[in-house]
């Protein structure tokens, strides 16, 4: 899984060859480089709102991220959260397209909120890792 977290915040383009090797908890405290806030965002078409609210940072503070090589530890924490769960349904559900339907569709087990509504705190990102996990092993409820 280590890997496919990597993969989800840019593998190779953004870490270069010695992404095989990355240590996340060291690239967290580092801070990891503002190229991977794009992709991720990306890769789940997420809103300017949406950014803010998972991201928990202001529109003024991304935008001063092009000025910056790296994030800070706390949004890089955040980022690795949402590259996680991402990385996770894109293996359960086994395509990226599949996944980021799946986090944006209003879940019973969620009050009728998506996967994606939660994930900006840890609690609900356990909750949505474990419900791709039953997802996963057949006792989805």
């Amino acid at each position: 899984m280590h890997t496919d977290i990597v993969s989800t915040l840019g593998g190779r383009r953004v870490f270069g060859a010695r992404s095989q090797a990355i240590d996340l908890l060291v690239e967290v405290e580092r801070g990891l480089p503002t190229k991977t806030y794009r992709i991720v965002a990306d890769a789940l078409n997420l809103t300017p709102e949406e950014e803010d609210r998972l991201l928990q940072v202001s529109t003024r503070t991304r935008a001063r991220w092009k000025h910056r090589p790296r994030l800070d530890t706390a949004t890089s924490d955040r980022l690795v959260r949402l590259a996680r769960i991402l990385a996770l349904a894109v293996d359960v559900l086994e395509s990226q397209e599949h996944a980021v339907a799946w986090l944006r569709e209003p879940a019973d087990a969620l009050g009728g909120r998506s996967p994606l509504e939660v994930m900006g705190t840890d609690v609900g990102a356990e909750k949505v890792t474990n419900m791709l996990y039953q997802m996963e092993y057949g006792v989805y409820a």
